[in-house]
């Protein structure tokens, strides 16, 4: 089994949602990585910085290591920053831990937008420029160690959940 499951991707790719379902049918450990800065961040997130969103990182990377101290595996993690992906072997030495980077990326513009500003969205964020920005940029770079990229464009959330959990067992299989 694998450890650690990310599911990264820009804002409206389907992250949350696709977490909550994995985690109602598998009963996975869930992280959001936002709720970890909710402790000390105010209701409108005005205060974030780059050192209160590192600390947030370092104390996800403990909570990591202790559920795999007891024992956990397929612990599903979400709404991480893009940059902190490429430095996850700086904290999750594969000799001890083994992990999965599932990237969901939105080929169209317009779509991804719909998503953003759909008003049962459960997220508050609404900037689609910005989700655009960051969607342009996972599409662009190259993949680390581990990514999978899923095209979810034209998927619901329940043939994203489908698809993504097809490519953690075949994953799995390889370990």
């Amino acid at each position: 089994m694998i450890d650690f499951i990310f599911i990264a991707g820009a804002p409206g790719s389907g992250k949350t949602s696709v977490c909550n379902l994995i985690n109602e049918e598998k009963s996975w450990v869930s992280i959001d990585f936002g709720c970890l800065r909710v402790f000390h961040l105010d209701r409108q997130w005005s205060n974030t910085s780059d050192e209160e969103e590192r600390m947030s990182f370092e104390n996800l990377i403990f909570i990591l290591k202790n559920y795999h101290r007891y024992g956990y595996k397929n612990v599903l993690v979400h709404d991480l920053r893009d940059e902190r992906l490429a430095q996850l072997p700086n904290y999750l030495s594969h000799d001890e831990y083994n992990y999965l980077i599932i990237t969901f990326i939105v080929e169209q513009d317009n779509i991804l937008k719909e998503r953003v500003l759909e008003p049962t969205r459960g997220s508050g964020f609404r900037n689609f420029e910005r989700a655009i920005e960051v969607n342009r940029s996972v599409k662009q770079r190259v993949l680390v160690k581990n990514e999978v990229r899923l095209n979810n464009t034209k998927m619901t959330v329940e043939e994203t959940v489908e698809s993504a959990l097809k490519i953690v067992e075949k994953f799995q299989k390889k370990l």
